[in-house]
């Protein structure tokens, strides 16, 4: 029997009978200010060419919590 991870496509069979499917795996990725702030720009720029990495490093240090008041 092979290793593999479990992802939205896979199908296993359950011990009891029938099909067990992922529907939605709960894990997922953002990035806080925290890891803005350790990021290299000029490797950002080479990632995602269409993001000016220090205008977005700016906006995001910005405070926006009376925005939505």
């Amino acid at each position: 029997m092979g290793k593999s991870c479990v992802t939205e496509l896979s199908e296993l069979m359950c011990a009891t009978g029938g099909k067990i499917t992922i529907m939605k795996h709960g894990q997922q990725s953002e990035a806080g200010k925290s890891n803005v702030e350790k990021a290299d720009a000029q490797e950002q720029q080479v990632y995602n060419s269409i993001v000016d990495f220090d205008v977005f490093k700016e906006d995001i240090e910005g405070d926006y919590s009376t925005d939505y008041e």
